[in-house]
């Protein structure tokens, strides 16, 4: 498997979570519903360990959704898009 390509889903990944296969090292995300600039999340790497769950604050461009090919990275906490724009925990993130 190339390190690019779709990984087998792990069991713990729900099937409407979508790989995001530009984020260093892969992930997979949930995205639940948004109000205004604050989006339910739920990230898992790509064995389908969970990097995080709850509420995130965007910050940056609003976004009307938020697609794969956005997603940058997952560091420290913050999933990173594209455009500089950045999603934050709202409160402490659940792993």
């Amino acid at each position: 498997m190339a390190c690019r390509g779709i990984p087998s889903r792990p069991a713990t990944v729900p099937p409407e979570a979508m790989w995001c296969a530009e984020a260093k090292e892969g992930l997979f995300l949930n995205v639940g519903g948004h109000q205004g600039t604050l989006w339910q999340l739920e990230i898992w790497d790509r064995k389908g360990r969970t990097l995080a769950s709850g509420y995130f604050r965007l910050r940056g461009f609003a976004k009307a959704k938020i697609v794969p090919e956005e997603v940058l990275a997952w560091e420290n906490g913050v999933l990173q898009l594209k455009d500089g724009t950045v999603l934050v925990p709202e409160a402490p993130v659940k792993p």
